[in-house]
């Protein structure tokens, strides 16, 4: 990981970079949402930099899908979005054009000729001068504050985040273009496509917001103990909506949930209680890439209930025989 004096370093050489690519200065970014990373909000997607139908990312990875055209900042749920979480203009610029009146749904949930022609859903353009735009997509509906035609400030809030337009989860997607073209925000230079192993440069990005969000091809988002298996389906609408350990649960049981995990993962999931250890159970590889995943393990309540006290878990992401990520959690039970 490269540290805060390194990235510094090489700005004006990744800036130089683009501006020789595209022949504009380029703008300046800063996190297009306000949140905490890796905490309320994570990169679930970036651009997909591959030509043909397989996919890459600017890392050489398959944090990605095919033909992704900008990079999708999550949150842990729906419900997280209805809470109200604001988009904000990632550079100084002029509102080039927006919409809003499209309804917050997942898209499988929803008739793809619902979203046909406004896969973006309620968004903001912003115009940075010299070709160079930003686009917001997926926000709340009615969030949008900004008026076509107004100059915004960086950090000026465009509106919220939401799910509407074809998004399976709440996020906004922020797309970079010059001239028409999509530019990976992260490795601005690469016009014919080409990625960058262990890429640690700032981008376009201002260095802090890549110190918040190094790459990562592979997270855990959420950890947590739960008295009855947790839904995928239902914790991307509600990150709370788990059943809670008590006394009387018909089993004690730790879960992760993930993003990006790629064919070969391993998950380790561990816990232990007043009594002891409870857990420590090992997954099989993953036979496949999973854009997301939840993971559980547990043991079932057999007549006594559970003793009172602390619970302590930890999950592990395990990718070719190293931990590349660990996540804890406890619980009192009362």
């Amino acid at each position: 990981m490269a540290t805060m004096r390194a990235l510094k370093a090489v700005t004006a050489v990744c800036l130089l970079s683009a501006t020789a690519a595209y022949g504009d200065d380029p703008p300046t970014l800063s996190l297009p949402l306000t949140c905490e990373p890796h905490a309320t909000c994570f990169i679930q997607s970036y651009v997909d930099l591959d030509s043909g139908p397989g996919v890459k990312d600017y890392a050489c990875g398959s944090a990605t899908y095919d033909q992704h055209s900008g990079v999708d900042f999550r949150l842990l749920s729906a419900e997280a979005a209805n809470a109200g979480v604001p988009v904000v203009a990632a550079a100084d610029g002029s509102v080039k054009g927006l919409r809003d009146g499209v309804r917050d749904v997942f898209l499988k949930e929803s008739a793809k000729s619902e979203v046909k022609g406004r896969e973006c859903g309620n968004g903001v353009v912003l115009d940075h001068g010299g070709g160079w735009e930003t686009q917001y997509c997926h926000m709340k509906l009615g969030s949008i504050v900004v008026s076509k035609g107004q100059s915004v400030k960086r950090g000026m809030k465009l509106g919220e985040v939401g799910y509407s337009g074809a998004a399976d989860f709440a996020h906004v997607h922020l797309s970079v273009r010059h001239d028409g073209k999509v530019i990976d925000p992260f490795l601005p230079a690469s016009d014919d496509g080409s990625c960058q192993r262990d890429a640690t440069g700032p981008g376009l990005w201002e260095p802090a917001a890549v110190t918040a969000f190094p790459y990562r091809n592979g997270e855990i988002i959420m950890t947590a103990f739960a008295g009855a298996p947790p839904d995928h389906n239902v914790l991307e609408k509600d990150h709370r909506a788990v059943a809670p350990l008590t006394s009387s649960s018909p089993a004690v049981l730790i879960f992760g949930r993930f993003v990006n995990l790629i064919k070969g993962d391993v998950v380790r999931l561990v816990a232990s209680g007043p009594g002891g250890s409870i857990i420590d159970q090992v997954s099989p590889p993953l036979d496949r890439n999973k854009a997301t995943f939840v993971s559980y393990a547990g043991k079932k309540r057999v007549d006594a209930p559970w003793p009172s006290g602390r619970y302590d878990g930890r999950v592990e992401l395990i990718r070719d025989g190293a931990v590349i990520a660990t996540s804890i959690a406890s619980t009192e039970v009362p």
